[in-house]
């Protein structure tokens, strides 16, 4: 998970919403229409936002299943099922996540209101397995909610390892056979580019060069 910024409210969201909330409560039904939220500008806007990652596990959704998801379930809240701000977007993992009667959305990190430091302040990496930092009881309920720590997902993460230290054993090579040289700096960009915003699974990363003397 890291920090995110709200983009502009797409302008279909903002003009139909409140119809498409007047219908939906006329219907009597509990569940809004995906068809509507999950219109192709409206979805747009939101891996814009991500730069094509789950809101919570930062996994890559381009090419794969991705949900909308209501970050207060509409089961609590049927007035915030067009709320732009409380649409996010996330892969099929993180969506099934425990529901509010359980964990409670007020108790876990939200990408939006808490930053990237705020985030590291509850959460941490062991190389892919995400681990509480300080007994953190947010940092615990936001893995248990969006089962951050599931096999699915930690083979994903090691994969991305996996490539990250094939590239840092052939920058390794090629300074020994340079007699030895330091980091050119197209090498450190590459190295630092793993933390970027727009890669998967960048906080773990960033967790990562923080803690190892890569550079």
């Amino acid at each position: 998970m890291r920090g995110l910024i709200r983009l502009l409210e797409p302008n279909i969201l903002r003009r139909k919403k409140a119809e498409w909330l007047q219908k939906l409560i006329e219907s009597g039904k509990t569940r809004p229409d995906s068809t509507k939220y999950g219109n192709p500008k409206i979805r747009l806007q939101l891996n814009t936002i991500s730069n094509y990652k789950c809101y919570y596990c930062e996994s890559l959704l381009k090419e794969v299943p991705s949900e909308i998801d209501h970050f207060v379930e509409v089961a609590c809240d049927l007035n915030k099922s067009y709320d732009w701000a409380n649409l996010y977007l996330a892969c099929d993992n993180c969506n099934k996540k425990i529901p509010h009667n359980e964990i409670q959305v007020e108790s876990v990190l939200d990408p939006f209101r808490d930053n990237d430091e705020e985030i590291r302040n509850h959460i941490i990496f062991d190389d892919e397995i995400i681990r509480i930092k300080n007994n953190s009881e947010k940092g615990s309920k936001t893995i248990q909610k969006y089962r951050l720590n599931s096999k699915q997902l930690d083979y994903k993460r090691a994969v991305q390892l996996k490539n990250f230290y094939k590239i840092i054993d052939e920058i390794r090579k090629n300074q020994i056979a340079e007699g030895g040289r330091n980091l050119n700096e197209s090498e450190k960009e590459l190295i630092t580019s793993y933390s970027n915003q727009d890669r998967p699974y960048s906080l773990m990363f960033k967790n990562l060069l923080d803690k190892n003397e890569l550079l």
